[in-house]
């Protein structure tokens, strides 16, 4: 019985299930980690880091916060007291039964200004573009001309269009006679204020989208506009089978991004026409927010507003992709 004993403790131990399970898993790892796939990702998502941090503080952080807030009534302070759940959503939407619809105006209002905005802007400054690209003498100062309106900030736009609207200036009374508009001001009168307002927008968005244009033109290959003139071709004929098709994928560009910012205006409003009634939904969210402390209700606003950018970004590119020529 002692010499069994004595046998059995001289024996070594055998190993644990647990170091041998972490033995595997070391293995594993070090397995995985000498692909060369997974240390360029490593290495990218530690150059990324910094950008990351960045957008999780000031992007996500507060879009998920946003969320949380649209949900639930808040106090003064902006915090959350009690669950509300859909109800700012209904009412923004006229879902509620209260009959109110001025956030559904306002949205109205919103696309009714993009439609005074976008179209004309893109063709004015497709039409410079083309302009500029004529070979004459001091193109390059026209060039600059057209540009001017980058250099300008919308504020500093807001200030000089108010100044011209101003009825002592009188710089658009001849306007306001020609229209027969019942008050010295454009911006006094109801239906003139927001195409007024699209107005000073089309002049500052010029100077952006004829840079985009011009580049976009100039990228199309010469030989092209040669051939087709050899063949017989027009001005209108080159335009419309050369420049046109291969100019789609700026022009699309353009018009998305014009529809966002349109759909996003906010400082022209607040320069221009501050306390009118009739006003954009990006306006009534401002005033949601810092006005009436309906932080929840201002929250929800912008969540909706989020989610008409998306579902109209998508639609217009589905859309209008169909007629874009990728060359």
């Amino acid at each position: 019985m002692q010499d069994d004993l004595h046998i059995s403790a001289s024996l070594p131990a055998a190993p644990s299930s647990s170091a041998s399970t972490n033995t595997v898993h070391l293995r594993a790892l070090r397995r995985w980690w000498v692909r060369p796939r997974t240390r360029d990702l490593f290495i990218a998502l530690l150059y990324c880091s910094p950008a990351l941090l960045v957008f999780g503080l000031f992007t996500y952080l507060p879009f998920f916060r946003a969320v949380f807030l649209s949900l639930n009534v808040t106090n003064q302070a902006g915090q959350a007291v009690a669950f509300n759940g859909l109800a700012y959503y209904l009412r923004i939407l006229n879902l509620d039964g209260s009959g109110r619809t001025e956030y559904l105006n306002s949205i109205g209002t919103s696309f009714g200004f993009m439609l005074m905005v976008v179209p004309p802007v893109t063709v004015i400054s497709l039409g410079l573009a083309l302009l500029s690209t004529v070979k004459v003498r001091g193109i390059q100062i026209f060039r600059t001309i057209f540009t001017g309106s980058i250099a300008i900030s919308l504020a500093s736009a807001g200030v000089i269009w108010s100044l011209l609207y101003n009825p002592a200036t009188k710089a658009t009374a001849w306007l306001v006679d020609l229209l027969q508009i019942p008050t010295p001001s454009l911006l006094g009168y109801g239906p003139a204020a927001i195409p007024a307002v699209a107005a000073m927008t089309v002049w500052s968005g010029i100077g952006f989208n004829f840079i985009l244009a011009l580049a976009g033109i100039q990228a199309i290959p010469h030989d092209l506009y040669e051939t087709a003139s050899i063949d017989g071709a027009g001005r209108w004929a080159r335009f419309r089978h050369i420049t046109l098709p291969l100019l789609s994928p700026t022009l699309l560009f353009l018009v998305i991004i014009g529809s966002i910012g349109s759909l996003q205006a906010f400082t022209q409003f607040h320069l221009l026409m501050p306390d009118a009634p009739n006003t954009v939904f990006v306006y009534l969210t401002y005033r949601a927010f810092w006005y009436d402390n309906r932080y929840g209700l201002a929250a929800a606003m912008s969540i909706v507003l989020f989610a008409i950018l998306v579902a109209l970004t998508i639609l217009q590119y589905r859309t209008l992709d169909r007629r874009v020529h990728y060359h």
